[in-house]
Formats: C-alpha cells, structure tokens, sequence
C-alpha cells in the first residue's frame, strides 16, 4: 500500500513500529474450546478455560464476560427446603400455567404452589395443596376430554393423583349463593371446570362449590354462604385428588411417582416397582383391557428394573415412549397390530429393550428432557447425553456422550435432585447439591466454566428462563442484571467470576521464557475493578504476579464522560453535545491495558482474571505475555 503523500518516511516508521509491537505479545483472543476439565491443564491449547473458572460464558460474539445473574421471582422465603416438583402448560383459557412443589422443612409441610400475576405485574405464588409429606412431584399434560381442556397430573408415591387445570380469576360481586368474576369472560372461557362433579374454587383459604352458571360471568348454586368474599379476591379451581387405588387395573398398593403421557394415554410408573401401567385413551383412571387387548386400551408390563423415568421422542406417528429402568436400562414401549385364528384384529402392548450398556440409565425422571429431535438426559455413569436416531442410523436410536470435555467435573459431582433442560440452544444441567448450573452451547458444541446458581428445576415464563430454589423455596428469573437474588429494596449479592486460562509454552515446553508486560483487552464498566494474574509453572510453584485495574481510570480505559460541554475536554475527544455511556455496541467501555513488571523466568504460565462486585462487567477479547527466550539455558535433564 502506498504511503500518503508527504509522509513517507513517517509511515514508513509507523508500520514498522506496529510491526515490532505486535511481534512482542503472544495474544490470545479465540475461545472456541470454551471450558475443560479433562485434559492435562499443560497440554491444552491456548484460551481454553481451567479449573478454578466460575461463572463465566463465551458469548456470540466469541468474547468471554461475566454471566448474568437472576432475580426473585415472588416473594422471599425462610423455608430452608428445595422446590423439587415443577411443571408449565398451557391453560384453559390458552394462558401459561407453572406449578411449583416444595416448602418441606419439616416432613410434613409441604405445598404445591401456582404462579399468580396481578395486574399491576407483582408475582405471587399461590397454595394449591398444603401439608404434603413428600414435595418431589413429578407432571405431565393430559387433554381432559369432559372439560375440553388439558390440564395438569402430577403424582409424588403418596397413592395419589393430583389435578388441576390452571384456571384463575378475580372476583367482581358475590352473594350468599353466587360469585361473580371480573370482566366479560365466562366462567368457562376462563378455564374452570362446567361437568366435572362436584365442582369448586378456591378463595383465600376457602372452598366454595357450585352447581350452574359456568357458561355466564356468575356462578350459582354457590355453598357454603359466599356474601363475605372480598371484591378483587383471587379465586382458582381446586386440585381434584384421587386414590389411585380407587383406578381400574393396578393392584391396590400400587403408588406411582413417575408419569408420562403420549396419544392421551397416560403411563404411569414407580422408582419401587418394576411394573409400569398404560391407561385408556382419555382416561387416566382406568388402565383395563380386553383378551384379546384392543387399540387404545390400557395395559401392562414389567420391567427388568424398577422405573426411573418416562421421555417422549419423536412427534406425530413416529412419536415413541421411551422407559429408563433402575440404573442401567433403556426400552422403547412398541404397541403390535395382530388378528386371531377368526381374523378379529387386535394390538399387543410391550418393551423393547435398546442397546444400552451398564450404568447407562436415567438418574431420575428430572434427568431427562425434550431437546428438538433428541432426548437428554444424566446417567449413572455419569454422563450427560443426547439420545435419539442420529443422522447415520436410520432407526435404531443412539446415545453421544457430550460430557466427556469436562468428565473430571462431572465424575465428582453429586447430581441428587438435579435437573436437565433445554433452552434456546443450550443445555442447562442443574447440580443442586453442589449449588452449580453446567451450561452447554449446541452451537459451538462448549461447555461454560460452573456457574453458582442454587437452582434444582428450570422453567420458562414469556420464553424467558427461571428456576426453581434448592437452598429455600423460591424461584428467580435467571440471567438477568449482574448482581444475585436480588429484590425489591435489595441490590443483590456480587457474581464472584473467575477466569483462568490454560497453561501455555509458548512454542517450546523446554525452553526457557522471559516476559516483563501483559496486555489484556476488553470492555469494563467504570464500576468495576478487574484482577489479573500471571502465575509462572503448574500450581505457581515458581511465583505468581497480580494486576488490578479500575474501569475508572481514563489512563486505560476509554470513558466518555456524562456531559460533553467544549472546554471539559479537548476538541475531538468527546462528542459536542454529551458522552457516550456505553461503546457504540451497546457495551462497557472498551479499554486496552498493559501492566509491565520485573521478569522471572518460567517454562510455562497461567493468566487469569477476576472480579467480584455487584453489578460489575467485564467482557475479555484479548490477552497474552511478551513472552520470549530467556538468556539463561534451560534447565532439564540432558542424557
């Protein structure tokens, strides 16, 4: 390229100059390995992020920042017990619907919850159930044919089945023996129920049945005397709980925790038996069948383990109820059209085992979700896989370990009351007793470092992500802000983010280096101080160097100020007419930084950053050393 006129000789000195510098740093700025905990820390590439890496992601713009944080979502509790039963469906009145299960401290106290929104948008969780002695539910959809509306199953091994179909109101006017909701909507179009007897509704603490008016604004034949009710009130259908030993088919003692659903039957399962249960279609209470069975009927089998957990794969026709048993099996249920000697048809209901080797069954049914065209889920082994029919096998369904890159993490985790779930291209597994949330990019095909959320279950809310609590009962709006539990009044706690990076060698395991400076660049807020550290040989048993850099010093990093007035600043630096508060992406302001310090000679060295603060940023796009030969031999064993 040529120089421009007038200033050859000056340009000339110019890309020279920027040639040397570059030449003095070894940087680093692709992230692409994301983290990794499997592989000699030493023999990585560079960028890779290590052990010791807490609560960062890579982004997609291939930078490396500070994760979000995340918010309460209703009110703050002192229950120190874990919410370990949700579900979300649409409701009735086609609103979303989440259910919670938790609160149980004592053995004895605990409560399944809805999630309520005023108008005014203040989040409420509501009791449906109290006094429960077991809060691990687990949920399925069902289409309830009577109601025209699909509605929540949910069984917990109690001999119960718990139902409720989402439906919520506010009432406007009541009588003795009426109530009026809000509103042009019928009682019917909210939701609630018109022919399932005896019917009734929940407000405040009371329970009042009815007779009539479902298809009206006013219900009517209302008991008991209902003239006290409070105009606003909330008001929400019952759970309707029924015995599961009052069902047709499974003996009396039969006191499932484990259900499914798929063509409206239901299946029912339990982590104490062996045998599973097929319902009619449409029923969820009568699993019978004739002999010969017809299509559509209920029916039978027996596991060679006890029942871990049901999972759906496939839609449509292809659409197949896959069955994890005990800890190391796998079926598929496959339903056989037949006729006998007389040619009446009929249809066989049975398993077919997959080929699944030792270990390699479901945790529980939490462990396992729907990810597009995949089931995933957490095994004994412990892996965390995707199964499904893969692009190269045209039927027979097969398992990929994705957790291999950080198989030394995931061998020393505790997954007791952990989750699995999938969202918007990532794979979130929740590690509840060891207070962390993994987190997996289908994209880049990552892992990001720990991230210390206290979450056992994940839902979703106006296709935003939330969790559920594990340390006490509550959920929270997850990956939102930069401060933890944060609330009403209160600003939260600080993200405590770690990066640490692979050691590197810099061309040569055996020569020695020298560096005197290290460059990082980036986006900071003004708020936030940023910790970098070198630390020379595996362990930093050589030494270790430590940086500390303020987002608020202008000498680094590139602050506009609040105000631009001419005079405040020279001509050229600031925009006439104000500053800027972030860079013109939308983020902190950009600064480069180039800590300089006396040299020890190393064979390797680790760079990391930190910073621990309430709603503080930090995003990396750069770093290395001015690494080089040191003048010194290098010490090694020579024959």
């Amino acid at each position: 390229m040529a120089a421009p006129a007038g200033h050859g000789q000056g340009y000339a000195m110019e890309r020279r100059l920027i040639a040397a510098r570059s030449a003095e740093f070894s940087l680093v700025s692709s992230y692409k390995y994301g983290y990794r905990n499997r592989e000699d820390i030493t023999n990585l590439a560079p960028g890779v992020l290590i052990k010791g890496s807490k609560n960062v992601q890579t982004n997609v713009s291939e930078r490396i920042q500070i994760r979000k944080g995340y918010s309460l979502d209703g009110a703050t509790s002192t229950i120190a017990a874990p919410i370990l039963g949700a579900f979300d469906f649409i409701n009735g009145a086609g609103l979303e619907s989440h259910i919670r299960t938790g609160f149980n401290d004592t053995g004895s106290d605990g409560k399944m919850q809805f999630r309520y929104v005023a108008s005014d948008g203040t989040v409420t969780w509501t009791d449906l159930v109290t006094g429960l002695t077991d809060s691990n539910f687990n949920f399925t959809g069902f289409w309830n044919t009577n109601e025209s509306e699909r509605v929540a199953l949910g069984v917990n091994g109690n001999g119960n089945i718990y139902e409720w179909n989402g439906a919520v109101t506010t009432i406007n006017t009541s009588t003795s023996a009426s109530i009026t909701t809000n509103g042009t909507t019928t009682w019917t179009d909210l939701g609630f129920y018109a022919s399932t007897s005896p019917r009734s509704i929940v407000v405040g603490s009371s329970v009042f049945t009815y007779t009539g008016g479902e298809g009206t604004t006013t219900l009517t034949g209302v008991t008991p005397d209902a003239s006290g009710i409070t105009v606003g009130a909330v008001a929400h259908q019952s759970v309707i709980v029924t015995a599961t030993s009052t069902f047709t088919g499974p003996p009396t003692g039969f006191s499932p925790n484990v259900i499914s659903v798929l063509n409206n039957q239901i299946y029912l399962g339990s982590t104490k038996n062996a045998a599973i249960w097929l319902s009619k279609v449409n029923s969820y209470t009568d699993y019978s069948h004739s002999t010969p069975r017809q299509p559509g009927e209920g029916g039978s089998g027996v596991l060679d383990q006890n029942t871990t957990a049901f999972i759906v794969q496939g839609t449509g026709t292809q659409a197949t109820m896959y069955v994890s048993a005990g800890q190391d099996l796998w079926y598929t249920t496959i339903f056989t059209a037949g006729a006998d000697a007389s040619g009446n048809p009929y249809e066989t209901f049975g398993m077919l085992p997959l080929k699944i080797g030792k270990q390699q069954g479901a945790l529980s049914q939490a462990m396992v979700s729907n990810m597009k065209n995949y089931i995933i889920s957490a095994s004994n082994e412990t892996t965390i896989d995707m199964m499904g029919v893969l692009p190269t096998y045209l039927t027979q369904a097969q398992v990929q370990n994705i957790s291999d890159p950080i198989k030394l993490d995931i061998d020393s985790y505790d997954f007791t009351d952990g989750s699995i779930f999938y969202y918007r291209y990532y794979i979130y597994v929740a590690v509840p007793k060891e207070g962390l949330v993994l987190s997996y990019s289908l994209t880049s095909q990552t892992w990001d470092a720990p991230l210390t959320i206290p979450v056992s279950r994940f839902f979703v809310v106006g296709g935003q992500l939330y969790g559920h609590g594990y340390n006490t009962s509550e959920s929270y709006q997850l990956f939102t802000g930069y401060a933890d539990r944060v609330y009403p009044g209160f600003s939260g706690y600080p993200i405590p983010c770690d990066m640490v990076f692979s050691y590197e060698q810099y061309g040569s395991r055996h020569i020695l280096k020298s560096a005197t400076a290290l460059y990082v660049e980036g986006y900071i807020s003004a708020n936030t101080t940023l910790s970098a550290g070198v630390t020379y040989e595996l362990d930093g048993c050589a030494t270790e160097k430590t940086f500390m850099l303020s987002g608020a010093n202008k000498q680094y990093v590139c602050i506009p100020a609040e105000l631009g007035p001419l005079g405040e600043d020279s001509l050229g630096k600031q925009k006439l007419g104000g500053g800027m508060s972030s860079s013109i992406q939308g983020l902190p302001p950009k600064f480069r930084w180039e800590p300089t310090f006396g040299n020890t000679n190393f064979f390797e060295s680790s760079v990391s950053f930190s910073i621990n603060g309430i709603n503080q940023q930090f995003q990396l796009i750069a770093f290395g050393l001015n690494a080089r030969g040191a003048p010194e031999e290098s010490v090694y064993i020579r024959d």
